[in-house]
């Protein structure tokens, strides 16, 4: 997969100018550095067609006092 924020980064480096990812494609696809089919869907839109929020946040669940290793072992069962 193409990292176009990453080309769209050393554009902006070496020129000065902040192109859209879709001015980005656009110019490699002009420019025959790459083909339509390799930068096809290749925009990042967000971590949500892989994840249920786009928010980076830890949950923390309490164990279950209940459940888990027993607090005695029993030999010779």
């Amino acid at each position: 997969m193409i990292n176009l924020h990453y080309i769209r980064a050393a554009i902006l480096a070496n020129t000065g100018r902040r192109l859209t990812l879709l001015r980005v494609k656009e110019l490699l696809i002009e420019e025959k550095l790459v083909t339509p089919a390799q930068v096809s869907g290749a925009i990042f839109t967000g971590y949500g067609d892989y994840f249920g929020t786009d928010t980076a946040e830890t949950q923390i669940d309490d164990n279950d006092t209940e459940m888990g290793l027993p607090d005695t072992f029993l030999s010779g069962s």
